[in-house]
């Protein structure tokens, strides 16, 4: 039996309950590692040592009840923890896909925002052209309005996911930044494919923290947890 009440996964899983679970991952980790010190202490036999010497009589100064309980709790929380550690990268896989699918919808309604607005606003300029024309038939000086766009560096991207003890995490990256750049690359399109290029390589990461511009660098690699960085970016460009 587990000796901790593992959270199933279903479609309700959140980030709250995956959270929950990486802090029982932890428990189980704190409770393993302070069995094996007290098995691996010296005079005793260790996680798989022999109970007995070469002449089959039991090691003396050994409590084997003590051993043989220790090495079953360990076993014990050993299986508890690989089945947690399944059971927190299904949870972010859920997440990941639920918040792709949010991401979706929500550019749906941004496209049909954007069609109707442009659509009023060519109304409105029509509007105001047709009512330049008239008054200019009128005799009053024509005005001639020159706009200006100014174009700066915008983020691409939010970071709406971070996993505890993920690469991105022990990075640097927060929840709520918002990435200008990840390397060279300015699109999530362009910097996901460079994570995924580039595993063990360094980049630089400029992001939008609170209205602070800063840099992070950044090491895209494997782990106890899904994905190279263990966090997921939501696009902003719409």
């Amino acid at each position: 039996m587990a000796s901790f009440p593992i959270t199933p996964i279903n479609s309700d899983l959140n980030k709250a309950k995956v959270n929950k679970m990486y802090k029982q991952r932890e428990e189980l980790e704190a409770e393993m590692s302070s069995l094996s010190q007290r098995l691996n202490e010296e005079g005793q036999p260790g996680l798989k040592g022999a109970l007995v010497d070469k002449e089959g009589f039991p090691i003396p100064n050994v409590d084997l009840y003590q051993i043989r309980s220790d090495r079953q709790r360990y076993n014990t929380l050993k299986n508890d923890h690989s089945r947690l550690t399944d059971l927190i990268q299904s949870g972010l896989q859920n997440i990941l896909l639920v918040t792709k699918k949010r991401n979706d919808d929500d550019d749906d309604d941004v496209r049909t925002t954007r069609t109707r607005t442009t659509t009023e606003n060519n109304n409105t300029a029509a509007a105001v052209v047709n009512k330049k024309s008239d008054v200019q038939q009128e005799d009053t000086p024509s005005t001639t309005i020159t706009t200006t766009t100014v174009i700066t560096q915008k983020a691409f991207a939010v970071v709406d996911i971070v996993a505890p003890g993920s690469p991105a995490e022990i990075d640097g990256i927060r929840i709520h930044d918002r990435i200008i750049s990840f390397g060279d690359k300015r699109t999530i399109e362009e910097a996901a494919a460079k994570i995924q290029q580039t595993i063990g390589e360094s980049h630089i990461v400029k992001l939008n923290r609170q209205g602070v511009e800063m840099e992070v660098e950044i090491t895209p690699r494997t782990w106890t947890g899904v994905g190279l960085l263990g966090a997921h970016f939501r696009s902003l460009n719409f």
